[in-house]
């Protein structure tokens, strides 16, 4: 996995939710769908996993 798989997902996270804000109508399950899309990743939960660990001097 690419280090920089956790800020790509937040990125991606980001431009759901400023989609989401913009005025026009708005489609909240799709939102919260395209967020778990990007989120529940196995890939990046481990990736995160593994960031706090380097951050608090263990290791995984």
């Amino acid at each position: 996995m690419k280090p920089d798989r956790v800020r790509a997902a937040v990125k991606q996270a980001q431009a759901i939710l400023a989609s989401y804000v913009e005025p026009g109508s708005r489609d909240g399950n799709k939102t919260i769908n395209d967020l778990l899309d990007v989120l529940d990743d196995e890939e990046l939960i481990e990736a995160m996993e593994r960031e706090d660990a380097q951050g608090t001097g263990r290791t995984k």
